[in-house]
């Protein structure tokens, strides 16, 4: 009986032990980095390189940020826009092995463009300007975000004149979509973001893009093998998404929705003709969160910090934080499911000894 409650005593310690691995092994909550007033905006996963590509809305360069430790390498600063622009946008074309940005000059509004690099070479592809395009006479442009579809064309929302933009994959541009919907939305954000129309893009694999409109709090749904106005579909929502700055689309099928004091995790069950916000996560609006990307299974949130910036001051060290929806705080943690595993296994061992403690005491009395 020894030997049997020892080796009872063991299990426990082994089990105990593959707790204590799998809670040292689970996915950090934070990915600190330095890079001197890099001011990020935009970033994506490389899940091929396993690193974080970000952009710097102040100098214009991008770097690479390890998964894994942070550790910091210069990807690329480009002459033709560095000193000029800075990075907003930022998306990986896995098929075509290469990375987008678009670019932006925030102060005068005068200079946006989309530029492409290889992956693994850093080799600039193209560089094409889109400031002069589609942009009336006295009016500013913004390019504020990317997304690309399956044949490597990049389209980019512009934020001050409502419209979209289409680059081909060899960096040919054109203004792709104006719409009235673009521009007759009402206004659900005070006057100091009113001015902020379409912001954030992605590319879903059935053939359209889904972009937010940060004024109204929008989302629109924009068919790409259509050439007319019926292409553009905008998405029924109990409750608007005002303020939306970016999106992410997760392998789950979800998006989530960052704007300056929260993300929204929203759901569809329409393929995007309706959808509704299902989870909430608030965030300090003094961090100004400008981004999302996802890996396989953890989406992560970039602070810009943009608002020291504005006040002048310098600043060394920024973070990509995980984001972890109320809801999704046991569903998806193995250490929850591993460490319920362990209380039930000690329950039925504690039980199993008290039982055999009754059997010997009833035993005893018998005789």
């Amino acid at each position: 009986m020894r030997n049997w409650r020892l080796w009872h005593l063991f299990l426990l310690l082994q089990l105990c032990l593959v707790v204590a691995i799998a809670a040292a092994t689970a996915p950090v909550d934070t990915i600190g980095f330095e890079a001197v007033d890099l001011y990020p905006h935009g970033f994506e996963w490389d899940a091929k390189n396993n690193r974080f590509l970000v952009g710097s809305s102040g100098s214009g360069a991008i770097i690479s940020v390890s998964g894994e430790d942070g550790e910091v390498e210069e990807f690329v600063t480009d002459d033709g826009y560095a000193a000029k622009a800075g990075v907003m946008g930022v998306v990986v074309d896995r098929n075509l092995n290469r990375v987008l940005v678009a670019v932006q000059d925030v102060e005068a509004w005068g200079f946006s463009g989309v530029a492409a690099y290889d992956l693994d070479t850093k080799e600039r592809i193209y560089f094409t300007r889109l400031d002069q395009l589609g942009v009336g006479e006295g009016d500013k442009s913004c390019a504020h975000d990317i997304a690309v579809d399956h044949m490597g064309n990049a389209y980019v929302t512009n934020c001050r004149s409502n419209f979209i933009w289409k680059v081909t994959k060899d960096g040919i541009p054109s203004v792709f979509l104006q719409h009235a919907n673009f521009t007759s939305q009402p206004t659900l954000v005070d006057s100091s973001m009113a001015w902020c129309g379409l912001t954030g893009i992605v590319y879903h694999k059935q053939g359209y893009l889904l972009a937010s409109h940060a004024s109204s709090g929008a989302l629109f749904r924009i068919t790409l093998d259509k050439e007319d106005d019926k292409n553009l579909h905008v998405v029924f929502m109990k409750k608007k998404l005002p303020g939306a700055i970016s999106i992410g689309l997760r392998e789950d099928g979800t998006l989530v929705v960052v704007a300056r004091e929260k993300v929204w995790l929203v759901g569809s069950a329409s393929n995007w003709m309706a959808a509704n916000a299902v989870d909430t996560v608030p965030l300090n609006s003094s961090d100004h969160v400008t981004a999302v990307a996802s890996t396989k299974s953890t989406t992560f949130i970039l602070p810009s910090y943009i608002s020291e910036k504005l006040q002048g001051l310098s600043r060394q060290k920024f973070e990509v934080r995980k984001l972890v929806f109320p809801a999704e705080i046991h569903n998806n943690d193995p250490v929850w499911l591993i460490v319920t595993i362990v209380v039930i296994v000690v329950v039925v061992t504690l039980w199993r000894f008290q039982m055999v403690y009754l059997y010997k005491q009833y035993r005893k009395k018998r005789t």
